[in-house]
């Protein structure tokens, strides 16, 4: 991480660092019904997105502050790549709290995140990010100062489409989130509602294993509750996610519980996640979810971590009789350097 500082003025400081995250791991990626398996492996970035990005900060002095953030994602395994926008915004903080404008990480996906131990590697077996859209483009985002351990958020994201005899702009979003962390004790929960959107259309790495896809909902309705406690020789965090989607010809639910466990020892660390879940269309069951994933990271350094992790998911079709039920395992091996 490099840090650039400037004095401009007799109060202004400002500076601007350039940080980012170079992940490859030896991926293998198995999807089975029983009858047919599909089975593909190559290097990709597992533990963390591989990216690049610049953010700063600027005092204006009164306790006003300007920040701002820009980040992309990088393919380090490939001979070219895209530089596709993760987070790009600019904003303002100070004793009000911190309003942010631009793209930027949803509040639904901060709490889903927040109880993901393991940390939302690219790997079978955590539903409890299923149905989220991770980032909002065009977005608004407050968030207050914490008073005792209590802070609130709201975000809203503008939908970008051209507005017909006015009809909902795609992805327009309003959503709020509750957050209280004191000492070892974190909770957190969120509400999202998204008109026009499409999303939670799981065709499970483009293969022709297509379960429950959800896509083009007109009201999608979204909400996240986590909890986490750090005992110091281990942490544990429960998180219930729950969504809506409906739509003039359908409407769906998925609901999920998972549970996650990390312990540090020494330079490892060990770490696991279960999870259960179902999805119903129409109000009738439709296909029943189960999941876990195991985990060992090795700290060579501050900066690099050696990493493995073994994941699965299973999606049990309870529409049809006899009941069908694909199976979705990774494993994964790599290395993880942050800068």
């Amino acid at each position: 991480m490099a840090t650039l500082a400037a004095a401009t003025g007799s109060f202004a400081q400002s500076s601007v660092t350039l940080y980012g995250v170079a992940d490859l791991g030896y991926n293998t990626v198995k999807l089975s019904d029983g009858t047919d398996t599909v089975k593909q492996s190559g290097l990709n970035s597992i533990a963390s997105g591989s990216r690049f990005g610049f953010k700063g900060t600027e005092d204006l002095g009164g306790g006003l502050k300007a920040n701002f953030l820009m980040e992309y994602s990088v393919q380090p395994d490939e001979a070219t790549t895209s530089m596709a926008n993760r987070q790009s915004y600019v904003g303002l903080e100070g004793d009000f709290g911190s309003v942010n404008l631009g793209r930027q990480y949803t509040l639904h996906h901060g709490v889903q995140g927040g109880a993901d131990l393991i940390g939302n590697v690219t790997a079978a077996g955590w539903i409890g990010g299923m149905d989220s859209r991770v980032r909002q483009s065009n977005a608004i985002t407050y968030k207050t100062p914490t008073f005792n351990g209590f802070s609130a958020s709201a975000q809203v994201g503008f939908g970008e489409s051209v507005q017909l005899n006015g009809s909902a702009k795609e992805n327009e979003q309003t959503s709020l989130g509750l957050n209280y962390a004191n000492g070892p004790l974190a909770l957190a929960y969120a509400y999202e509602k998204v008109k026009n959107t499409s999303v939670l259309a799981r065709d499970l790495a483009g293969t022709a294993f297509d379960v429950a896809a959800i896509a083009g909902a007109d009201s999608w309705k979204a909400n996240a509750l986590s909890a986490s406690y750090d005992f110091g020789v281990a942490k544990v965090a429960y998180l219930n996610n729950s969504t809506k989607a409906d739509d003039t010809t359908f409407n769906a639910k998925f609901a999920a519980n998972n549970f996650a466990v990390s312990v540090p020892f020494g330079s490892f660390t060990a770490l696991a996640t279960v999870g259960n879940g179902k999805i119903k269309v129409d109000g009738v069951d439709d296909t029943k979810l189960s999941a876990y994933q195991l985990g060992l990271t090795y700290a060579l350094s501050k900066r690099t971590t050696a990493y493995s992790y073994i994941g699965e998911t299973k999606f049990k079709d309870v529409s049809v009789t006899p009941n069908e039920t694909i199976k979705y395992s990774t494993t994964a091996v790599g290395v993880r350097h942050t800068f």
